[in-house]
């Protein structure tokens, strides 16, 4: 199945070198972004195989494995559109706060096995590929507002959201008997729609044991207290680790305060 807009070809777009162009960071300096416009039926796997082995190679402390791990999807930033599945609900009163709140969603993504509940494919929470982009910030490029053209594809194709099974604009509550785990593309097509409107796909398998790199956060954090940029406030991911169980190694801190 092939998500997203080839803005006039029906093949993905894929990212090369020569098709690479420059951006400015917000640090100031020029990145060699690699557009994606669509996110094909490979997307998931290749992205959650890279990012397995980035987490791993940060586990050992060995930053250089990281980087070369991360090398095949290094740089891209998603630059499609996700058409949404049948009509927006909006018959029903609204019922509890439609935001989710943190402790929820570890809740859902950890109930579900760390898998999309729509393809089954293997999902990763968002705030751990944030601990990543902290060590890889040009690498893996990270807003925390998704606008098009600054944030990687995988913040697309495997991260985690926890979705309002009946949609909370039909009434639904956000407690956790009403959420379930979908992909942030699978939860974006879905929308405020039902899952029957969703288009019948073959559910992915996902390795047995697979956690989410939860059991590699705490690791991830720690690479990021002495390398790259922090994307949020000191306290995010102590806060986050938390919700999963995890206990940090060290404390949470930012590489230009040690």
């Amino acid at each position: 199945m092939r998500w997203g807009s080839s803005r006039g070809s029906s093949e993905r777009r894929l990212p090369s070198t020569d098709d690479a162009r420059s951006l400015v960071s917000p640090r100031g300096y020029g990145d060699a972004m690699k557009p994606v416009t669509e996110l094909d039926a490979s997307a998931v796997d290749r992205y959650a195989d890279a990012l397995t082995e980035v987490a791993r190679a940060l586990a050992e402390r060995d930053v250089t494995a990281a980087r070369a791990a991360l090398a095949p999807i290094a740089g891209e930033v998603w630059e499609g559109s996700l058409k949404r599945a049948g009509t927006r609900n909006s018959d029903g009163e609204a019922t509890g706060e439609r935001d989710v709140d943190d402790a929820a969603r570890a809740r859902t993504f950890l109930g579900d096995g760390m898998r999309c509940t729509y393809c089954g494919g293997r999902a990763i929470p968002r705030s751990i590929l944030v601990a990543m982009s902290d060590v890889f910030p040009d690498e893996l490029p990270y807003y925390w507002r998704y606008k098009t053209g600054t944030v990687h594809p995988a913040y697309w194709a495997v991260a985690a959201e926890a979705d309002h099974v009946l949609a909370h604009s039909a009434g639904g509550a956000g407690d956790d008997g009403n959420l379930a785990t979908l992909h942030v593309a699978c939860n974006t097509i879905k929308s405020d729609s039902s899952r029957e409107s969703m288009p019948v796909i073959e559910a992915r398998p996902a390795p047995e044991g697979w956690d989410g790199l939860v059991s590699l956060y705490a690791a991830c954090v720690l690479a990021g207290n002495s390398r790259g940029a922090r994307h949020h406030a000191i306290g995010y991911h102590t806060e986050r680790m938390k919700h999963f169980g995890v206990s940090a190694i060290e404390p949470e801190a930012a590489p230009d305060q040690r």
